[in-house]
């Protein structure tokens, strides 16, 4: 989101797994040991999704349109960002990244990560149908909506699911914007 508004930031790369987030000093920032974190001025928020939002509060970027302004819009929103926090990135990718891809700390679940690919696929499916993401998620504007899909579609394609087509026109545009490729290009470890 940093990138999307065109905000200087200094970025301290920092490896989830290193054992820096563990560190007296790290805690001291964020006793829950994990990152992203971002500290703005006295304020330190340590969720991403939490982030994205602070940031585009904060710091003039997309006008947001007349449905997003709305009680309606309000709502949608709110339930898009549950359904995708929920649904498709705990209950399903995290299931996955947990027994597959740190099997030696979580113990090993071939069955949770079969169920969690097909589950993924199924809620993609009836959430997000092919009307939904021929613009952008929510409304006429980029959103945090829009940083926190491509990761999610990014994260599953990259894990072997299958996508439909139009979550790869989605990804494909997302990934055009310069905020994705700056955003990018800042925070490759």
């Amino acid at each position: 989101m940093l990138a999307e508004l065109n905000v200087e930031y200094d970025n301290r790369k920092i490896g989830p797994r290193t054992g820096e987030t563990q560190t007296e000093a790290y805690k001291a920032i964020n006793p829950k040991g994990k990152v992203p974190v971002l500290i703005h001025g006295n304020l330190v928020i340590s969720e991403s999704f939490a982030i994205a939002r602070y940031l585009r509060r904060t710091f003039k970027g997309p006008e947001f349109d007349a449905h997003q302004l709305s009680s309606e819009g309000v709502a949608r929103f709110d339930e898009l960002a549950s359904f995708m926090l929920m649904e498709l990135d705990a209950t399903s990718l995290y299931i996955i990244r947990r027994h597959h891809d740190l099997a030696e700390i979580y113990g090993e679940a071939p069955n949770a990560v079969i169920s969690a690919k097909a589950y993924f696929r199924k809620m993609l499916d009836e959430g997000l149908p092919k009307p939904a993401l021929t613009g952008f998620v929510w409304g006429r504007s980029f959103s945090e909506l829009d940083i926190l899909l491509t990761t999610i579609l990014d994260w599953a394609d990259a894990i072997d699911i299958v996508l439909p087509e139009h979550c790869h026109a989605y990804r494909h545009r997302m990934h055009q914007r310069p905020g994705y490729i700056l955003g990018t290009a800042n925070n490759k470890p």
